[in-house]
């Protein structure tokens, strides 16, 4: 059964015997859906199509293996790295060579590190402090960092240190983690939930990476969000900017077609690892995913290249750096929140009759897709801070649709990862909305009977004189989904019962032979 948009409003027409009426009602109809998939996910989670996720955990760094210290600054959110002498780790001639290696080989300034690792910082009277990172950086031949929360001092030197992973992320879209998940590399580890309670009570949780090795437990902890912004970005012809006259001197060049835009954007920090989660084509082949990712701003008004023809646009964002105290260029800190900012964009129309694309026959569906990611402090343009000009030259990423993010869960691993693993999971995760009538619902096909029901039931509670009708469906969609359930479910919990190291080895002792 085809369970794409257009299709189950058709059917569900036809069920009920109604005629469309226009968009509004289509929109009814659409949300009704809508409504009914978000239910069915919590009622019937077996009915999804679960999803595949690949997710890397980090080794830890400590000072004491490398030959390193750790030293506070005069700005009180920059911590900078030594080798045990306190000779920069830039410094080819006199930094410690251990020290030289770290720095050439494991340390990340490229965003991996940013917010995802922590530091654990044991001061000269003993006391363990710890931070999370922001971003890490390196200035001067320096590898620094800027921390969450101010370092007391700016005269604390030479400290001992540990940067660490306690966490690993995934969208909170993510219902369940089916178990078990998978280390992959030879010993094909599995590694299995456990309660969260359970973890804590049998004193899994990491203190201090004095319990290292091959995970084999999982268990799901806080929930983290990054603010949205909440300012419309400021959308206009680049002929406006300071210093353009009134003629745009920078003509849209291509190949992307002229057309109606709208735009919007979000708050980014760290970077997946470059092994997974990476943009495949458009702009932004090669860019890697964020760490997190924020809600998206309020939407643009239209940019039409009817009014403005042939024009750049110039879209001006908020200047997350500056909001957050790292706008001061007289500071060590200066630009190095760990924030970006990601750009989207919505085709409304295509300009008819425009010169100068190559792209012409291209979609204009109204759907956002990334087009640019920026630091807040670029400027393109002279007094334009957290901007971006876009010519046509670049294309908008069809991989990279915006997804509007409630936020992540943290998962955490017993033993503590003694060296870096990629794990994969099979999840069961909350569908994504319909939004066109192409758009595809991610359940099993002989779950739809139970979606077009309940989908009834809603459209008849908006209809407001079907009561009796509505229950009618309600019903029809309980005794479905019990059904369904009791065909694919495992209601009594039963698990196969495995070893403490969560993973099975045969061995075959001979081989077959036919006795003659």
């Amino acid at each position: 059964m085809d369970a794409s948009l257009g299709a189950l409003r058709q059917r569900l027409l036809e069920m009920r015997a109604w005629d469309s009426s226009g968009t509004t009602f289509d929109n009814r109809v659409r949300e009704s859906l809508n409504t009914a998939l978000d239910r069915m996910a919590g009622d019937v989670p077996e009915a999804l199509i679960p999803a595949q996720e690949t997710v890397v955990l980090l080794a830890d760094s400590k000072s004491g293996d490398n030959n390193l210290k750790i030293n506070s600054t005069a700005d009180s959110l920059v911590l900078k790295i030594t080798d045990t002498a306190g000779v920069v780790l830039g410094n080819v001639v006199s930094a410690d060579v251990t020290a030289r290696s770290w720095y050439t080989d494991t340390y990340k300034s490229d965003g991996t590190w940013d917010g995802l690792m922590h530091i654990e910082i044991t001061d000269s009277n003993g006391i363990t402090h710890r931070r999370q990172s922001r971003e890490w950086f390196v200035l001067n031949d320096t590898a620094q960092v800027t921390i969450d929360r101010p370092w007391p001092n700016s005269t604390d030197t030479l400290m001992t240190f540990r940067i660490y992973q306690p966490e690993l992320f995934v969208h909170d879209d993510v219902m369940e983690v089916l178990e078990p998940a998978r280390v992959y590399n030879s010993t094909r580890q599995q590694v299995w939930a456990i309660d969260t309670g359970g973890a804590y009570r049998q004193d899994m949780t990491d203190f201090q990476g004095n319990s290292k090795g091959t995970p084999y437990r999982l268990w799901r902890g806080r929930h983290f969000q990054l603010p949205a912004p909440r300012q419309v970005p400021a959308v206009g012809p680049r002929s406006t900017a300071k210093g353009h006259t009134a003629t745009p001197s920078n003509p849209w060049v291509g190949p992307e077609q002229q057309g109606d835009f709208r735009f919007c954007f979000t708050y980014v920090w760290g970077k997946r690892d470059d092994s997974v989660n990476v943009a495949p084509g458009g702009l932004t082949g090669g860019l890697r995913d964020p760490l997190f990712e924020s809600a998206p701003s309020p939407v643009s008004g239209v940019f039409s290249h009817t009014a403005n023809p042939s024009s750049q646009i110039l879209i001006q964002t908020t200047n997350i750096d500056a909001m957050t105290g790292f706008g001061d260029s007289t500071t060590t800190r200066h630009a190095k929140s760990g924030m970006r900012i990601r750009i989207y964009v919505a085709r409304d129309k295509v300009k008819t009759g425009a010169t100068k694309a190559a792209y012409d026959r291209v979609e204009a569906a109204g759907i956002f897709y990334l087009l640019a990611e920026i630091e807040p402090t670029v400027m393109p343009i002279i007094g334009k801070h957290a901007s971006y000009v876009w010519d046509g030259s670049a294309t908008p990423d069809y991989h990279r649709p915006l997804k509007h993010s409630t936020g992540y869960f943290a998962y955490s691993v017993f033993p503590h990862q003694d060296a870096r693993y990629e794990l994969d999971f099979r999840t069961l995760k909350l569908p994504t909305k319909f939004v066109d009538d192409q758009d595809t619902a991610p359940i099993q096909r002989d779950s739809v009977p139970a979606l077009l029901e309940l989908a009834l039931y809603y459209m008849s509670l908006n209809d407001g004189v079907d009561q009796q009708g509505a229950q009618l469906h309600l019903t029809r969609y309980n005794e479905l989904a019990m059904r369904y359930r009791l065909n694919y479910a495992n209601p009594g919990r039963v698990v196969e019962p495995v070893p403490i190291g969560g993973h099975y080895r045969r061995s075959r002792f001979g081989t077959f032979s036919n006795a003659t």
